[in-house]
């Protein structure tokens, strides 16, 4: 298939004519009498053949297309033409990863403190998931937000960069204020059913607080059992008091959210993955040792397909009509 690789620089093509008008429009000097009124000046035994060389000058002059077409052809040069071999995918070895974060109303409790400030468990689980995604290359990874339902933020993608600005748009309120945990657990299993077994894994950023959803947290371990998911849970909290904004004019409301670590680590225990506390900076850490012991996959790249650059070819032509241009521009001759 033929593409072009930077096809912004396609928007420049009209840009020699534009140029040349108005340089053709400026130099024209203000007063000067057109040839076409054949008023003679000074008499000369070959006027007539001084007026045919000046016209066809002017003629040869009037739209420089060589030079026009060889600039368009650098702009064309410039956008990269290149033709891609769909038919020859190229693999390697990735594991797939979907990250689960807990949007609920429990996750704004503010229990953290980050660069000196209170930190929500929403803020959080948030920046670990973006530590994590900084620290991975090449894996496809997916994004699901949840609270009172479960839904897929980011469907599975190498594209890592993207998943990075995703997670920054995703806030409590997106899907109400209670905590549909075994939704979450199988929503994954049933979008990642299609992936190798081997490397299916869910990360699961929470504080653990089943409160609603139509699937159980016990049905969703079987489910998750069924689809071979390894489920690594994150705990997202602590079990002492902690600070719950009620508004802008109000007084935060000190209160206990336990964390539910019993149900979290039964998860990860039964699902074959890990259960780590987010309290200190070695946790992301040990997830990543976790997983890059695990066997990997060999996933199709979109950036890695094979293509022929074919920039050298209009770069050859633009080259050649410009210098031809150029030639021409001095061999003509003065009368």
């Amino acid at each position: 298939m033929f593409e072009f690789a930077t096809p912004y620089w396609l928007l420049l093509l009209p840009l020699p004519y534009m140029l040349w008008q108005f340089i053709a429009h400026t130099k024209k000097p203000p007063g000067v009498p057109s040839c076409s009124h054949n008023v003679a000046a000074i008499r000369h035994s070959q006027a007539e053949l001084l007026i045919q060389l000046a016209n066809a000058s002017q003629k040869k002059s009037r739209l420089p297309w060589l030079w026009i077409l060889g600039c368009a052809l650098l702009f064309i040069t410039a956008a990269r033409p290149q033709w891609l071999h769909h038919d020859e995918p190229v693999k390697r070895p990735a594991h797939d990863m979907m990250l689960a974060v807990d949007i609920s109303g429990s996750m704004l409790a503010q229990d953290f403190i980050h660069e000196d400030n209170l930190t929500s468990r929403i803020d959080i689980s948030k920046l670990m998931a973006q530590q994590f995604l900084k620290q991975r290359d090449g894996d496809r990874v997916g994004l699901i937000a949840f609270a009172d339902d479960a839904f897929v933020f980011m469907p599975l993608t190498t594209d890592l960069a993207m998943a990075h600005g995703f997670l920054g748009e995703i806030h409590n309120g997106l899907a109400g204020e209670r905590t549909a945990l075994g939704d979450a657990i199988a929503l994954a299993a049933s979008h990642m059913k299609d992936r190798p077994a081997k490397s299916r894994i869910l990360i699961l950023l929470t504080d653990g607080s089943h409160t609603t959803g139509q699937v159980s947290p016990e049905s969703a371990i079987l489910l998750a059992q069924q689809y071979q998911l390894r489920i690594y849970t994150i705990g997202v909290g602590t079990n002492s008091m902690a600070a719950f904004p009620r508004g802008p004019q109000q007084q935060p409301l000190y209160i206990e959210l336990p964390l539910d670590e019993i149900l979290l680590q039964r998860i990860a225990q039964e699902t074959g993955g890990r259960y780590f506390h987010a309290n200190d900076t070695q946790t992301l850490q040990a997830i990543f040792n976790d997983i890059d012991q695990l066997e990997p996959t060999n996933i199709d790249d979109p950036t890695l397909i094979p293509r022929d650059e074919w920039f050298w070819l209009p770069l050859l032509l633009a080259l050649s009509l410009i210098l031809l241009n150029e030639r021409n521009r001095r061999q003509q001759v003065l009368p």
